[in-house]
């Protein structure tokens, strides 16, 4: 959780306008009108107020990754900030925009689901008798039955299931699927569960997204990339590979487990997903070197081994070199 401070907060705690745009060029980060994160503990004694719960431990660095993490966690921030404006017009016993919950992509960060590309940079959520469009806000009029409704912390929120639903409606295969893959592999999420929660749900337009999406779902895939490379096979009519197959040579020594693998045609497609590098012995460097011993031995079993980046997912280059080597291998066994 990050040191989340409104203006108002900031005004309370003694901060003039001249010394918030000071402290903006400091520890203080703006993530939306009204709403600041603190980056860091700065030496500057009067920001003291503004970073004493990082210091203190009970909230965290607003740290900047320079991908699309920094769009995730500024996200989180006014979903959070908007849970507390909820929170307190209950409170207040004022009403709090009658029977509003998160949805979509909000709901997913709340149950902690990867999303593998952020469209919609505003918080989501439902209403039942309203639509509209704000600035850091979008609502949506959907009637959410209780049963598809939860409570985790101060969040109201759609369900798991609900809430994988209703990405897969409207949002693309690459950011549903990713989500499913997640909630199977770990075993929050059945798909005989979300398919009852399917048939209880009353809205049609997206049906055929949401089948789409279920019928992708894997759990043996085992990151958002590798998710993300699925639907790209289906999206070019790529067939034929399963995902994290064990690879023996033909003394049946164990040469790896690759991403996919196309078993007939012999070719292997690894994913590196980003800070894929980064794992193993932490050492990116002794991992490069770990992977290309890997990727010989595997040639030399007879594999063809076609490796794509995370930006590369996005890109047709690559899956149109990977359908055309598949049907040459094939024609040729």
């Amino acid at each position: 959780m990050y040191a989340h401070i409104t203006a108002a907060r900031l005004v309370r705690l003694g901060f003039s306008r001249e010394e918030i745009r000071r402290a903006l060029r400091c520890c203080l980060r703006r993530v939306a009108r009204g709403r600041y994160v603190t980056e860091f503990v700065c030496a500057d004694a009067a920001h003291s107020e503004l970073w004493e719960s990082i210091k203190s431990g009970s909230s965290s660095e607003f740290v900047q990754f320079g991908d699309i993490r920094d769009q995730v966690e500024r996200l989180k921030v006014l979903i959070r900030a908007r849970a507390e404006h909820l929170q307190e017009g209950l409170l207040s016993r004022r009403t709090p925009r009658g029977g509003e919950i998160f949805s979509h992509l909000s709901a997913a960060l709340i149950h902690e689901l990867p999303v593998s590309s952020l469209s919609e940079h505003r918080v989501e959520v439902v209403r039942p008798k309203v639509s509209r469009t704000y600035t850091n806000l979008r609502v949506r009029r959907r009637l959410i039955p209780q049963t598809q409704m939860v409570k985790i912390g101060i969040y109201a929120v759609t369900s798991l299931e609900r809430s994988l639903i209703d990405v897969a409606r409207d949002y693309p295969l690459s950011v549903s699927v990713p989500m499913l893959d997640h909630a199977l592999r770990c075993g929050s999420a059945d798909l005989d569960d979300v398919r009852t929660v399917v048939s209880a749900c009353v809205e049609i337009e997206g049906s055929r997204n949401v089948e789409n999406a279920l019928e992708l779902a894997d759990g043996r895939r085992e990151s958002v990339a590798e998710s993300v490379c699925a639907v790209r096979f289906y999206e070019f009519g790529i067939v034929g590979f399963l995902p994290q197959v064990n690879i023996f040579d033909t003394a049946r020594n164990w040469l790896g487990r690759v991403d996919f693998c196309h078993e007939k045609a012999k070719i292997i497609v690894e994913v590196d997903g980003m800070g894929k590098y980064g794992l193993g012995s932490g050492d990116p460097k002794k991992e490069i070197e770990k992977e290309k011993l890997r990727e010989s031995a595997l040639s030399a079993a007879g594999y063809l081994v076609i490796r794509l980046t995370w930006r590369q997912l996005y890109r047709s280059e690559l899956f149109h070199h990977i359908l055309n080597a598949t049907a040459t291998r094939l024609s040729s066994n």
